[in-house]
């Protein structure tokens, strides 16, 4: 069913009309709401459509629009630019790089400010921007709207000095624990909450194909053997720990069961043990040591050998507690075994693979390939431009450290603009490129490792299948870290899709916007040139979309029935018979005859 959206405030472009978007809005222009959607479902357009709305209430008033990253700002101003039917002066982007004063005056005028959090929080702490004339904050991927986090500041702020003004949190990913997910209700102000699952019938027909593959790799022998007196020096630095009932884990050392060990440690130092002084310079030890075997194992030579290097700066700066480290002879070894050796981690060899498949497949591919390090990052790119038709670059964060320079706001927005473009075809991106990117073309996500943060899968997974069918390649490196972390971010993802679902039922909040009272009358639906109320539009998807969703439900069912046919046919049948071609007859049949 082709429909789309008007309203005084949005531009004549055509707004694809979907009934789960208008049920969410109407739920977000009654009480500020926490949003939760599947990535690639539609947030912006909600944030968009609401801003057009409380703009045309209330139009004396000014919108605030916060995201987390420069990059993302400048995507969500050029599409306000493009949805909002309001002159251009009206809308502005803020950041740090535009002097107080400047912003101070650039916002007299503005109708929808679009800034980083920490922007509007210093401006609204010196004085120089007041909240009190808003009636609609946006908050993009919400979820970091937790702890001294700036934009829970923002969201702190807004909620002390807004007068009755609504604030709308956007985020596919809240957080898998009840405290996490509660918290962000609280500190963001909501009193409703709308979310809905992939498998949501009225979300289905919506979702493009998403075929996620893990793919397990056997480590080299050579990476093995480089571990291994790196393990036995923690299994006895650990061993030391359990004896004095400082670490407590039982299985795989983990990073999470040292840090558990480190509050026990200082818990012994604040009543003078001398066990907790001992206990803390091993678990400092320990954490060192994990980590260069986590990187031995996960992410290989190079990566292992600039860490050592960094190592070694510090130490020779003036960090003499590294000393117990970098004098060890399994820390000496291992430095000098690698300081001249080629890339060995099977990981590298099957990203190439997994890049020249998709290139091979189409020219036109875009391809987005996710790593943790910025040293992996780099190594990548490397690897990916040695290789013909492929134009890979980096995209990393701002923040820079000796040696490593981060990429400023316009870098970050001209790589972006020019991997939709076509221009580059493969991004390898850390972190930064995780959040509410849209790229429309990346045919294909490989995540170098898995991640643990449950918010941060599915952000990264949300990078393809946003317009088309995507697929994404996750590698694990067998009996690693790697291993570990794949299961924990799939049983956080669950959990947090459970821990929701329980919220919303104890506090039985309004999720379903046919129920509350209609603030959608400045919304119509152009359908078959004709118009149509919002109702009436919900009202005949829901019921076009429960007949699709039943008519799929037969077919499936159909389709099992013949294959549980096929398999009993299959298994009644003797070996001679499933091998015969069809039409010939058997022995058996004619010694039956007889």
């Amino acid at each position: 069913m082709s429909a789309r959206i008007t309203h005084p405030n949005l531009s004549s472009q055509d707004i694809e009309a979907r009934a789960y978007q208008l049920m969410a809005l109407n739920n977000i222009l009654h009480s500020s709401t926490l949003l939760v959607l599947p990535t690639a479902m539609g947030k912006t357009p909600i944030e968009l459509m609401a801003i057009a709305d409380k703009m045309h209430q209330f139009p004396n008033k000014k919108v605030i629009f916060v995201a987390p990253t420069n990059p993302l700002l400048a995507q969500h101003y050029k599409e306000a630019k493009s949805f909002l039917n309001i002159p251009d002066e009206s809308i502005i982007m803020i950041n740090g790089g535009i002097n107080w004063k400047k912003r101070q005056e650039m916002a007299k005028n503005a109708k929808l400010i679009l800034a980083t959090p920490q922007v509007i929080r210093n401006d609204v702490n010196r004085g120089s921007l007041s909240l009190e004339n808003c009636c609609l904050l946006v908050i993009d991927e919400a979820h970091h709207a937790s702890g001294k986090h700036a934009m829970g500041q923002v969201a702190d702020l807004y909620l002390k000095h807004s007068k009755e003004g609504l604030l709308l949190g956007a985020t596919a990913s809240p957080g898998s624990t009840d405290r996490a997910i509660i918290n962000l209700i609280n500190r963001l102000g909501s009193s409703n909450v709308f979310s809905m699952q992939k498998n949501n019938p009225l979300i289905k027909p919506y979702v493009s194909e998403l075929k996620s593959n893990i793919i397990t790799l056997e480590l080299p022998k050579k990476l093995e053997d480089l571990a291994a007196p790196l393990k036995i020096w923690l299994d006895e630095m650990v061993e030391k720990l359990r004896k004095v009932g400082v670490y407590l884990h039982k299985g795989v050392i983990t990073t999470s069961g040292l840090n558990d060990s480190m509050k026990r440690a200082n818990f012994l130092i604040e009543r003078k043990s001398q066990h907790g002084w001992n206990s803390m310079k091993l678990i400092v030890d320990s954490i060192r040591v994990l980590q260069l075997i986590n990187l031995i194992t996960t992410q290989g030579i190079i990566s292992t050998r600039n860490y050592i290097r960094r190592t070694m700066t510090q130490f020779e700066s003036g960090e003499k507690k590294l000393s117990r480290l970098v004098n060890k002879k399994e820390f000496i070894n291992l430095k000098e075994e690698i300081s001249n050796m080629q890339e060995i981690h099977n990981k590298m060899d099957k990203v190439v693979e997994l890049v020249k498949e998709q290139i091979d497949l189409d020219n036109q591919s875009r391809i987005i390939v996710f790593a943790s390090l910025r040293d992996s990052v780099k190594n990548i790119t490397i690897t990916l431009n040695g290789i013909n038709g492929i134009n890979a670059v980096p995209f990393i964060g701002q923040s820079s450290r000796k040696g490593d320079e981060g990429m400023s706001q316009k870098q970050q927005i001209s790589t972006l603009d020019d991997f939709r473009e076509g221009k580059l075809n493969v991004l390898v991106a850390t972190s930064v490129g995780e959040e509410g990117l849209d790229i429309p073309s990346a045919d294909r996500v490989i995540f170098y490792e898995p991640v643990a943060s449950e918010i941060r899968t599915i952000q990264r997974r949300g990078r393809t299948g946003r317009h088309r069918s995507g697929y994404v390649f996750v590698l694990v490196s067998k009996d690693t870290k790697d291993e570990g972390i794949r299961f924990a971010a799939n049983a956080k993802e669950n959990r947090m899709h459970r821990i929701l679902n329980k919220i919303k039922n104890q506090r039985r909040l309004s999720f379903d916007s046919i129920n509350s009272k209609n603030q959608l009358d400045d919304f119509k639906i152009i359908l078959n040139n004709d118009e149509i109320s919002v109702d009436s539009f919900i009202i005949s998807e829901k019921k076009r979309l429960k007949k699709e969703n039943e008519k799929e439900k037969i077919k499936v069912e159909e389709t099992k029935n013949q294959e549980i046919k096929l398999n009993v046919l299959n298994n009644n049948l003797s070996i001679s018979q499933r091998l015969r071609p069809k039409g010939q007859s058997g022995l058996e049949e004619f010694e039956n005859e007889d």
